[in-house]
This record gives C-alpha cells, sequence and structure tokens, in this order.
C-alpha cells in the first residue's frame, strides 16, 4: 500500500480466478458477474494476465473463434476483496493500466462502468458500490473480439491483439476533495516548460481538481519543483473554490533560473513537479508529482533533428509489447531489460508501434533519454467496408477518445517528441479524410508543444495532403522492393522534392531466420519475403547497403528500423518460425542478429567487434567473404592460429575474402580489434569447413 498524502493507492493484481467464457457451451451467456456464482474451478492467476501469451504466436491453423488464429473471444475475471474500514469516508477508484479490447466491470452485481479502447489506462469510481469493512465481489468482463468501430478495426494490423487485463490493476482512496481522477486516465497535473534559455524557464502548472463531497470547498494549493538531487529549486502557492460536483481548473507558473536541460541519451535530466491539495485547517487532502523535463526540439526539412539547438541524430526502433515469455502480459523487469538492449545498441529513439504503451515504457525512455514516437492505433483501415468504405457508427468519436488519452496520459514525459495519428492507412474517401482532418486539429488543440506526424505507405494524392507537422514513410526497399544499386536513397530523394515537410523513414527493414544462411545471396533468387527463405546473413548486408544510402541524407530526421524484436503475428509462417513476425533485430528469445551488432558498430560509442556468421556451419571453403562489425580502425583475421592481416574497411564493416578452412574440422575463427586509445577486444567462432563439389 502506498500513501501520497491524503491518497492511498493499493495493488490490486492478486488472487484473481479467470475463464475463457467462450460460445461453445454457453459460457458467455452465464451471469458470471453475479456474487454468488461458483467460480471454484476457474484458473487461479496474477495480474498482468493475457490468454493469448500461448496461441497469440501461433502458425497458420484452422480459426479460432473470433476468426483469427488464436483466440478472440471473451474472457472472465472475478475476485473477493475488502476495502478498510478506515476509508468508508473517501472516494474509492478503480485504474486499470490497459485491458483489450472491451471492458465492463461489474462490482457486488451491480454494473460499474465500460470502456471501449484497448491500450490507455482507464478508471472508474468505485464508492457507492464497494462496502468497506465488508467482503466485496468483483468481476471484469474483457472482450477481445474485432470490431468495426474500435481502431484497430477487425483484423487490422500485422500483430496479435491479445487480450485480457494485461497491465496492473489499482485500487486508489482520496478524500472528496481530490485532483481529478477521471480526466481520461490522466494524472490530473500538466506540466509545460516555456520561454526556455540559458538564463530560465516559466514552468506553467495545470492541476485539475473535483470536489465529490456535500459542499463547496476552499483548498490551498502548493506547486513546488525539485531538481534531480530532491532540492526545492521553485515553488507558487494559491487558492480555489472547488464546487461540488465539478471540477476546476488551477492554473500556475514557477520560474526556473537557469534550467538543466533535458538532453537526450547525453543527459537525461528530470525535475519533479509536487502538487498538494490542503483543505482549511491545513491537512493534505491529496498530492500528485510528476517527472518533466525541459528541452527545445525543432525540425529542419533539409538539416533534420535538432535537441536544445544542436542537431541530434534521431535513429532508432520500432518496438511492441511483446514478451517470449508471457506476451502482452510484461513485467516492468521485461520492459527494463528492453530498453536497456535498445541503449546497448545505441538507439536514440523508439517508435512505440502502433498504440499507447505502458507507462513504464515513457518512463523509461523519460530516464534513458530515449526520444518517442507514440501514436494511436488507426492502422491500415477506418472502414470494414471495402467497397463503399463507409465508416462504422462510433469509430470517430473512440478515435478521438483514444488519442485524448494517449495525450493526456503522456503529456509530461519529455521523451514524446510526436503524437503519431495513424500507420499505413490505405483508405480515402471524404469522410476519412474528414475525420483525420479532425483527429489533427483535436491533437494540437491538446498539445501545442509536440510535433503531429503519421506513418505513410502510400506516398500519392490525398495521402499526401494529409495534416501533419511532419511525415514518416514506411518502405521495406531489399525485402519485398528490389533494393540494388542505391534504390531506395533515389526513391527518398524524389520524394524529398515533392514533400514540403520534414521526412523520415519510420519503417525499414527485412526477415532474418537465424537457422538459415547462404553465401552470395541474390536478391530475385533467394529471398521469399513472405515464405521461408529468410537468411540471416541477408538481413544484416541488406541493413549495411541501406544504411550507407541513409547516412549521405541529412534530410531525414529519423531513421526507425523495423523492429527491435522478433513479435507475435497471427498466422504467420516465413522463415524458420511460425506466428512470428522475425524482421526484429533480435529474436523473440532476445538473441541478438547480426544485424543488431551492425547498429551497434554505427550507433554505440561503446567499443564493439562482432565476427559475423557464427551461426553459420558448416561453410563451403574457401569461404567467400568472412565479415565483422567494428568501431575500431582495424580489425586483424586470425584463421586456426594464422594470421589473415587486417580486413578491408567500409564503415564499421570489415571482410576477408577466399578464407580457408581445414575439410570436415573444426576451424577456430577469431577477430581481434584495436582502438585508438590501446582497448584491444576479440570476439570469435568454430566453423567446420566443407569442399563444394563442382
Amino acid at each position: 500500500m502506498d500513501r501520497n498524502g491524503g491518497r492511498t493507492v493499493t495493488d490490486f493484481n492478486s488472487g484473481w480466478k479467470f475463464l475463457k467464457l467462450t460460445r461453445a457451451g454457453g459460457l458467455s451467456e452465464l451471469r458470471v458477474e453475479d456474487p454468488g456464482f461458483d467460480d471454484s474451478m476457474w484458473e487461479s492467476v496474477n495480474l498482468p494476465h493475457t490468454w493469448n501469451a500461448s496461441d497469440g504466436a501461433g502458425g497458420k491453423r484452422e480459426p479460432c473463434e473470433g476468426g483469427e488464429q488464436y483466440y478472440r473471444g471473451l474472457g472472465g475475471y472475478r475476485k473477493s476483496f475488502t476495502i478498510p474500514e478506515n476509508l468508508k469516508n473517501k472516494r474509492i477508484f478503480i485504474e486499470f493500466g490497459g485491458s483489450n479490447i472491451v471492458t465492463e466491470v461489474y462490482i457486488n452485481g451491480e454494473f460499474v462502468g465500460r470502456h471501449e479502447g484497448g491500450y490507455a489506462a482507464f478508471r472508474f469510481d468505485i464508492t457507492g458500490f464497494v462496502r468497506p469493512g465488508a467482503e466485496n465481489h468483483i468481476c471484469v468482463k474483457v472482450n477481445n473480439a474485432p470490431t468495426d468501430y474500435i481502431p484497430p478495426i477487425t483484423d487490422q494490423g500485422d500483430f496479435t491483439k491479445m487480450g485480457g487485463l494485461y497491465r496492473d490493476v489499482k485500487l486508489i482512496a482520496v478524500p472528496n476533495a481530490h485532483i481529478d481522477l477521471l480526466d481520461y486516465g490522466s494524472p490530473g497535473v500538466y506540466v509545460t516548460p516555456e520561454n526556455i534559455s540559458a538564463d530560465g524557464a516559466d514552468v506553467r502548472i495545470l492541476a485539475r481538481l473535483k470536489n465529490d463531497g456535500a459542499a463547496d470547498r476552499s483548498a490551498r494549493i502548493i506547486a513546488e519543483i525539485f531538481d534531480a538531487a530532491g532540492c526545492s529549486v521553485g515553488a507558487a502557492e494559491g487558492s480555489a473554490k472547488i464546487t461540488v460536483g465539478k471540477a476546476a481548473d488551477y492554473n500556475t507558473s514557477i520560474y526556473l533560473k537557469s534550467p538543466h536541460l533535458w538532453n537526450g541519451v547525453d543527459d537525461p535530466y528530470l525535475y519533479t513537479a509536487r502538487i498538494t491539495l490542503k483543505g482549511e485547517s491545513g491537512e493534505i487532502l491529496d498530492e500528485v508529482a510528476e517527472h518533466f523535463g525541459v528541452r527545445t526540439f525543432s525540425v529542419d526539412p533539409e538539416k533534420g533533428f535538432f535537441l536544445n539547438g544542436r542537431y541530434y541524430d534521431l535513429h532508432g526502433v520500432n518496438y511492441h509489447q511483446d514478451s517470449f515469455e508471457n506476451g502482452w502480459a510484461m513485467t516492468d523487469e521485461q520492459r527494463e531489460r528492453d530498453y536497456k538492449m535498445m541503449r546497448d545498441l545505441g538507439c536514440t529513439v523508439v517508435r512505440m508501434a502502433h498504440y499507447q504503451h505502458a507507462k513504464y515504457e515513457y518512463d523509461l525512455c523519460d530516464r534513458l533519454g530515449i526520444c518517442v514516437w507514440t501514436e494511436l492505433g488507426i492502422v491500415n483501415k477506418m472502414s470494414a467496408d471495402d467497397k463503399n468504405k463507409k465508416v462504422a457508427a462510433g469509430f470517430a468519436e473512440n478515435a478521438k477518445q483514444q488519442l485524448r488519452e494517449l495525450i493526456r496520459q503522456n503529456y509530461n514525459h519529455p521523451s514524446v517528441i510526436i503524437w503519431g495519428t495513424s500507420n499505413e492507412l490505405f483508405q480515402m474517401t471524404d469522410e476519412i479524410f474528414g475525420i483525420y482532418s479532425e483527429l489533427n486539429t483535436l491533437a494540437r488543440a491538446e498539445d501545442k508543444s509536440r510535433l503531429i506526424s503519421f506513418a505513410d505507405s502510400q506516398f500519392w494524392g490525398r495521402f499526401m495532403d494529409l495534416p501533419g507537422d511532419i511525415v514518416g514513410y514506411n518502405r521495406y526497399f531489399g525485402w519485398y522492393i528490389d533494393g540494388a544499386d542505391g534504390a531506395f536513397g533515389r526513391w527518398l530523394d524524389d520524394y524529398h522534392k515533392k514533400e514540403s515537410r520534414p521526412i523520415a523513414v519510420t519503417e525499414y527493414g527485412g526477415g532474418g531466420a537465424i537457422s538459415q544462411h547462404k553465401d552470395n545471396i541474390i536478391w530475385q533468387n533467394d529471398i521469399d519475403s513472405r515464405g521461408p527463405r529468410h537468411p540471416e546473413n541477408y538481413q544484416s548486408a541488406m541493413h549495411e547497403e541501406i544504411w550507407r544510402q541513409f547516412e549521405k541524407r541529412p534530410y531525414l530526421w529519423g531513421k526507425f528500423v523495423w523492429c527491435m524484436f522478433d513479435f507475435a503475428s497471427k498466422g504467420r509462417c516465413e522463415g524458420d518460425t511460425e506466428g512470428l513476425n522475425d524482421k526484429g533485430l533480435c529474436t523473440r528469445e532476445r538473441l541478438p542478429k547480426d544485424a543488431y551488432f551492425f547498429y551497434k558498430s554505427v550507433w554505440s560509442p561503446e567499443p564493439t567487434v562482432h565476427l559475423c556468421d557464427k551461426r553459420f556451419t558448416p561453410r563451403p571453403s574457401p569461404v567467400p567473404v568472412v565479415k565483422a562489425y567494428s568501431n575500431a580502425e582495424q580489425v586483424e583475421l586470425w584463421a586456426d592460429g594464422t594470421s589473415h592481416g587486417f580486413g578491408a574497411r567500409n564503415g564499421t564493416v570489415f571482410t576477408w575474402e577466399n578464407i580457408n578452412l581445414s575439410a570436415g574440422a573444426k576451424s577456430e575463427i577469431r577477430v581481434v580489434a584495436k582502438f585508438a586509445d590501446g582497448k584491444i577486444l576479440e570476439d570469435c567462432a568454430e566453423w567446420i569447413g566443407t569442399v563444394e563439389i563442382e
């Protein structure tokens, strides 16, 4: 139990019962919300939990309930709990960190509320439904069946939409006068640094207050800013009258002298704003503390991205919330592992695809200095009506709800620089264009301080007229499109001339199966992008060539590899896996592929050397090309104790040609990198040589 002023926060994750409420046998019709319902045979689970942790990465199989290769339907969660007697005079809220897709909550048999949307946090006021000091019963029905009005609609999006209470659940108790908990799941406090210079910054603070008591109240509001060491560096105090049943906005501003800037991965400095609500007698009613950073950023259509007035190269990855251990029901420890790998790789930016991610991810990016593109879950289509493209009733309103949730819940994170409004929209009508324009207007009204963008894969007609400050292109040269002879770069130059706004590449890459290798790969003959042939060494060679083209084009404000890890994608059967998209720089089990080490050699300042094709054995001898990645000046190759000299260098890629291995025997291959400071690193493998028969 965590107490913050007059607020009490209680973990509500343990001791649940769960059952898939399938239509088969009429389980979906059972009144599981009744307090006396017998759930003794249900599975005991703790949250976070998803029912698709196992079947969500399934390959081609007969469709399950919901029409896809994994279960998309109704699930039931039940639990008994007690509210302490000393909370009987407080307001009680339940907070869900995320639940996919439609969630209905019942307490003691009564309907509490419904939330539509699978990715944002949301809360319900359950004060009138619980009995403090007595046993209470909660039932939560979650349904991840496809809809035509909740984005992403139907089966759109190349990822498994796992169902369940897959993020944390909490109970929050506050006095009747409190900081608003029903403001689209937001913290109720918004911090906006303005007029930023080396001398100072104006930190504007908005606190949304609520009075659920029986009488109007006067309250004192104290806003204070603390530096990273916990020392107070500014404060403001005022009063407000909070009318019964209404929300009231309290605004103040604090001057921050000589601000320490949040400077990306180089210096991700954070301040804390603490807002305290006090009653007439000086008692603390409620308190919220929010981390924030002071920074400026801009994008130049010719020169790229600038952070705090200096050029700052945005290079990184796309990332799905998905782990091999438990699917979408990730732990914070797993998230920390993943983002640590991104920093080890040298990422300066991440695109959180294709929906709002867990709050802890944004917190991690704040602390690590990783800039964030985060986006709304409109993927591919707005309409399930492929003929007329008529948008279903409720779609526009739900999209606006999800956008408000995304922005308000993540407003204070300095890592967030871009609100994305869609991914690869390929339908277009006047209605669709109008909805898109409304979303852009709403995003700007909610937050004037950040950039608005979208990831496009159409590049023609009205798609190029969609509103946004900057643009991202999803393009797969070398994988779905022949990438020979600098094709990607020429294509980018052409669209750079057509598009007046700054452009980025928001998706690029290709599959990599760590069990597959081949020398002298030819794209047309040896790559089957939607089938079984996905050699790991083709993936890495493709990334080498693409990056060389990107490096020559400073107008690209961002470069985002698709993607960091292989992830669950229902129905796929490609490379050496089923049910996965294998374009990751690492496997779903977090095993780095060779392409990971290529980018580490380019992006990371840490000394590195990596021998490629370690898993390629036995190898035809002579080996046509031995390759290593390193950010050293020189790399030397040794085979069975014999030096083959320093490799030919192309950036961070070192190669040696026609290296003989002993036929039928293990050969030790070793690369040794020598750095300017005298440091020496090496990497090695054992290969078995074979003799090719002409």
